[in-house]
């Protein structure tokens, strides 16, 4: 009986994909397990960095000022935006229904549970999270890490502690300020584009918004603002001897700061939900 020759050039390939995808599982978990091993030196050493030396404590300063003081003005426009959009498509369909008094409900699960965090928490990363990934990747290229490692200071510590927490306290102020002008600019639009009375507004709003939406947002943007913040300084860091791998950092970065949000997001509203 004659059998077939098997084909090695086949079976060689079947392998190698096997083989790169097996690598490509270890390396994103060993990334995977560098990204947390620096949010635990983030989380404890970061703080004591920034009582310790005034200059952390003023690059802290400066880091909330870049992402809070020059965003706020787009968050805002956005979060207008959003009100509007909820106020004039959203009361127009409840008031042929005679639902006017849901229009709170609306606005408590759009701006203040779902759309209000992720939003905010985009605008961030595309904003300011890239920009952290370039800034830290110069300092890289320029040897500024190797000078701070040779002084026998801490880069993790020193470069990450303060724009970590600065990007942690801007997310939550960008994220009340989103809320603010989104229900506000809601109001304001009700007024004039929907024929509907103040007192239901605002009626409808304090309702609709209990203690468990302040805590799971708080949650939300807090751990938002945590990971945005240790990716970015982590592939930052990551960055290798040519301006190429700045790009390629950048991307990967925003990549998984963007599956972190989705990740954190469903958790926590199917937590809320359970």
């Amino acid at each position: 009986m004659n059998f077939p020759k098997p084909d090695l050039n086949k079976a060689w390939g079947q392998f190698r994909f096997l083989g790169a995808l097996g690598a490509a599982a270890i390396g994103g978990l060993a990334s995977l397990a560098n990204i947390f091993g620096l949010f635990y030196r983030l989380l404890t050493l970061g703080l004591v960095g920034m009582t310790r030396y005034r200059l952390i404590r003023r690059e802290f300063a400066r880091q909330i000022y870049l992402i809070g003081g020059r965003g706020w003005p787009i968050v805002a426009l956005t979060g207008m935006l959003l009100g509007l959009a909820i106020i004039v498509y959203a009361s127009a369909q409840l008031a042929k229904i005679g639902g006017e008094q849901f229009v709170g409900n609306l606005l408590v699960i759009i701006v203040i549970r779902e759309l209000g965090p992720v939003l905010t928490a985009l605008l961030v990363l595309l904003r300011s999270g890239a920009a952290m990934i370039v800034e830290i990747g110069g300092m890289v290229l320029e040897r500024e890490i190797e000078a701070l490692e040779l002084m026998g200071l801490e880069p993790e510590i020193v470069i990450g502690g303060p724009r970590f927490w600065g990007l942690v306290i801007s997310l939550i102020t960008l994220y009340f300020i989103f809320v603010v002008c989104a229900v506000w600019g809601g109001f304001l639009f009700s007024q004039i584009f929907a024929d509907m009375y103040w007192g239901v507004f605002w009626l409808s709003f304090v309702n609709a918004l209990g203690w468990p939406d302040l805590v799971l947002n708080f949650a939300k943007v807090v751990l938002f603002g945590m990971f945005i913040g240790v990716v970015a300084i982590y592939h930052g860091l990551q960055t290798a001897d040519h301006w190429e791998s700045i790009v390629a950092q950048t991307s990967r970065g925003a990549v998984i700061s963007l599956l972190f949000l989705g990740l954190i997001n469903t958790a926590l509203s199917v937590l809320y939900n359970v």
